[in-house]
């Protein structure tokens, strides 16, 4: 029986299934109580202009008791379609008690999918377990399994729905992704791979409150969610669903509240209140999480957001007041960092993936704002210890004075659990006060300065420290209570499940405009794609000249591709690129912050010996080397390019009342006279630093040739990188030298006071600068120094009033002057310079000369 256009009006529920609705059909339901516990099957073919439309005569005037269950999708008959299941709309119905099932909404019939259909307005409040399914679980040990809403099909939605009072295992809402992967073929056709397409599901505006915590050691309850996004196995597909603006109250089902188990899923703007669990990142790479709120209200088991898998963006995030000491207190912190080793980023296309904890690489935990909450910063590892890897940058961490629950802001699950799993993370721009890091990291100041202000249930950060940190949330602010209803939620229900009669039933996806975020840039010029998410239309604004874009407004959805030129400064930068809405009513802004590293100091400096072997360096003598026993821990290995070799000699024992003995050393020849700007040397993994000073001579390899250019002061200079043969450390000097001695003295404790081991093992040594390109009749390193190099606007000297400068000139790398410096009292403004290496000429009332090497930034 076709139709189209046709309003039909029902008094049975199960008379829904008479018709296969056509474009535009209306089918009412009227007003009244049904205790039926039958399936209702909703069939039909909508349009995107005409969808067919299942509705209670007056929202919320329909009540199913019973647990009748609903299917909404397509039909087909020995291969032909006879209802495309697509843009099918339910709206505003409740389904209050009686006896759920598993998958108790869902959107197929058989294997005929919907699409593009919509369930809004609609309440679903305590579904009971049949009395003979709890008498069995009771003797198994279980717990029924009713799902409440299954996705299946693509681009479907769940909006302004209100769920209440859940007492059974199973997702609440579950995205059920195995089709989508794997569609249904003919008997002894081969299977065809569709992880790739995009699903692109919505819930949105919905409320779910007291989901019951279940019982963990019974089986079933791990399948507990508020929210899954597909599951374990097929974990690659490209799911693309949007979460967002729901609101999330004693939403206790499980330690998982939402899992994410699919690919490039978008988590924005909800709001988590006392809800014992956190937004987890369990499966599926590529996940946006941004401007959500949690808020725990101090009750424990109560978290923020859990990261497996890769590439996340987990930005722009509130997490207050939420506390674990008892109840999955590994699992439910602020952030919790967790240290898988599977496969990361199944691509859509593989069939290879696993069920186990996926590394954690690429990802950005950027401008979240962790308010109170015990355990801001988490490493998990108990399900392996492989290094996350990514940024960590400007969040922001408070606790006010005597809160209870004041933590460090970095700790674990063992007292080893960062060393072992949060160091390979970046760490750059983060603030806390009110407590301490609890492990030392360079990426984390404490700024007293800063103030916490209230704006309602929240705080807004001000003060010295506070700009550019936390979180930046706009015009969003956290849901409540008093919402539901009135755009949150069913429109016929308050947050407390009573009847109210002048709810918003408009239904309208709240505004929404994200920017994912960007870790640290390096310093070579380079193109990064960011991605806007958004059902506005907006603008893009450049706020600092060494950053575009290609594209500067939108409507919807956009991947932008932002470059940043190559930074020539040795020092970081940040700048910023502002996203306005221009359509709607929300006015939101979103400030996009991105730091580009400072240019590394071999990149500054020609590298001399750039030859294995040292070339055009070499070995002009060295005190002794390991050799005994067949060993070959040579000093020419110093110069091989190769971190595995190394140069090995031992000191003598240090003598009474003394912390060194001489030193064992190896003269270098630079094979003609150079000015040196930069040495970088690099031991072995020994756990304890390496002692060391460096001399240079332009003249011989007398002992009296040479002049100590390092360290400027004391005695030793230690070594700062160890445990490892990755890294270099630099030091950046300004001095001639046609010979350079290394001598070193064994390893030291950091303070460089007490001798740990008379062994020296240095792997690695190269020289950066250029051959001395004017000649020095008188070269006092001691007395006579500039800085600071490489410089942007001004040159400072020190040590020159005695030296009698009759005149100061400046040369270009070809010998001719570019200025002459007529005031040279303490400053030379070289602002006016190109960039590029130049040399300073000081004349001196006795006819000497001194050079020095300058570079202008």
């Amino acid at each position: 029986m076709l139709s189209q256009d046709k309003t039909y009006t029902i008094d049975d529920p199960e008379d829904l299934r008479n018709v296969i609705y056509q474009p535009g059909d209306l089918i009412i339901l009227k007003n009244g109580t049904y205790s039926t516990d039958e399936r209702m099957r909703f069939l039909g073919s909508g349009t995107a202009e005409k969808p067919v439309t299942f509705r209670a005569e007056t929202p919320g005037g329909v009540v199913f008791t019973g647990g009748a269950r609903l299917t909404i999708g397509g039909e087909s008959e020995n291969s032909v379609t006879t209802a495309t299941g697509e843009y099918l709309v339910v709206d505003g119905f409740h389904w209050k008690g009686g006896y759920g099932a598993s998958n108790f909404i869902e959107f197929r019939n058989g294997n005929n999918y919907a699409h593009h259909s919509t369930i809004q307005n609609c309440v679903i409040d305590g579904l009971q377990i049949e009395p003979s399914d709890l008498a069995e679980d009771i003797i198994d040990n279980s717990i029924t399994k009713h799902r409440w809403i299954v996705l299946y099909g693509t681009y479907n939605s769940v909006l302004n729905c209100t769920f209440m009072n859940k007492k059974s295992a199973g997702a609440l809402i579950l995205a059920e992704y195995a089709y989508n992967a794997f569609p249904e073929v003919a008997d002894g056709e081969p299977e065809i791979n569709t992880s790739c397409n995009l699903v692109g599901h919505t819930i949105s505006n919905n409320y779910f409150y007291n989901f019951e915590k279940m019982d963990a050691t019974k089986s079933n309850a791990g399948d507990s969610e508020t929210i899954r996004i597909g599951t374990s196995e097929y974990q690659n597909v490209n799911s693309g669903a949007l979460v967002h603006n729901n609101y999330f109250v004693k939403a206790d089902g499980e330690n998982e509240i939402i899992t994410n188990k699919s690919k490039n899923n978008t988590y924005t703007n909800n709001t988590f209140r006392q809800s014992r669990g956190s937004l987890v990142l369990r499966h599926g790479s590529n996940a946006l999480v941004d401007g959500n709120y949690f808020l725990g209200e101090n009750v424990d088991g109560t978290g923020g957001i859990r990261i497996t898998d890769s590439n996340h963006t987990i930005t722009n995030n509130y997490i207050q007041d939420c506390i674990t000491v008892f109840d999955q207190a590994k699992w439910n912190n602020g952030i919790t960092f967790i240290g898988g080793s599977d496969n990361a980023a199944v691509d859509c296309n593989s069939t290879n993936v696993s069920n186990g904890y996926q590394k954690s690489e690429n990802i950005i935990v950027s401008n979240n704002s962790i308010v109170n909450t015990n355990a801001p910063l988490f490493y998990n590892t108990d399900k392996g210890s492989t290094d996350p890897t990514g940024t960590v940058s400007n969040n922001l961490i408070y606790f006010a004075e005597n809160n209870p629950n004041i933590t460090s802001v970095i700790s674990g699950d063992t007292e080893t659990s960062y060393a072992n799993l949060g160091t390979a993370l970046t760490y750059s721009g983060n603030v806390f006060t009110g407590t301490t890091l609890g492990k030392t990291n360079a990426g984390f100041s404490e700024e007293t300065g800063i103030t916490a202000t209230p704006n309602g249930e929240i705080f807004t950060f001000t003060g010295t420290g506070s700009a550019n940190k936390g979180a930046n949330l706009g015009n969003n602010s956290p849901i409540t209570d008093a919402m539901v209803g009135y755009g949150i939620g069913a429109c016929f229900l308050d947050s407390a499940g009573a009847s109210i009669n002048n709810g918003n039933c408009t239904i309208a996806v709240t505004e929404s405009l994200t920017v994912s975020s960007l870790s640290s840039l390096a310093a070579s010029a380079s193109s990064n794609d960011i991605f806007v998410t958004a059902n506005v239309g907006w603008q893009a604004v450049v706020n600092d000249n060494w950053i575009s874009i290609d594209i500067n407004a939108g409507n919807g959805n956009a991947t932008i591709s932002l470059s940043v030129t190559k930074n020539e400064q040795t020092t970081s930068r940040t700048g910023s690129v502002t996203f306005t809405q221009t359509t709607g009513s929300d006015a939101i802004e979103r400030t996009l912050n991105i730091t580009q590293e400072g240019a590394d100091l071999t990149d500054l400096y020609p590298l001399i010996n750039n030859v294995a072997g040292g070339g055009p360096v070499s070995i002009h003598s060295f005190s002794k080397e390991q050799t005994e026993g067949g060993r070959t821990n040579f000093a020419v290995n110093t110069l091989d390019k190769d971190l595995n070799t190394q140069w090995t000699a031992d000191d003598q024992d240090v003598l009474a009342g003394d912390y060194k003995s001489d030193g064992e050393f190896i003269i270098f020849d630079l094979s003609k006279e150079y000015q040196l700007d930069l040495i970088q040397i690099a031991t072995d993994d020994k756990a304890d630093p390496y002692g060391f000073q460096i001399w240079v001579s332009t003249t011989g390899t007398e002992t009296t040739d040479f002049t100590k250019i390092l360290p400027t002061s004391g005695d030793l200079q230690i070594t700062t990188t160890t445990g490892t043969r990755e890294g270099f450390d630099q030091y950046q000097i300004t001095a001639n030298a046609r010979y350079v001695k290394l001598l070193s003295f064994g390893r030291f404790n950091v303070d460089g006071n007490s001798r740990k081991s008379q062994w020296s093992n240095i792997t690695e040594i190269e020289f950066f600068g250029e051959a001395a390109a004017l000649s020095t009749t008188n070269f006092d390193l001691e007395n006579f120094t500039i800085y600071p190099v490489p410089s942007h606007t001004i040159l400072k000297l020190k040590n020159y009033e005695d030296l009698k400068i009759k005149s100061i000139k400046i040369y270009n790398a070809v010998s001719a002057s570019v200025i002459e410096v007529r005031d040279y009292k303490e400053n030379i403004d070289i602002s006016k310079l190109s960039k590029g290496i130049y040399f300073l000429k000081a004349e001196l009332d006795n006819g000497k000369t001194i050079i020095k090497k300058i570079i202008k930034l």
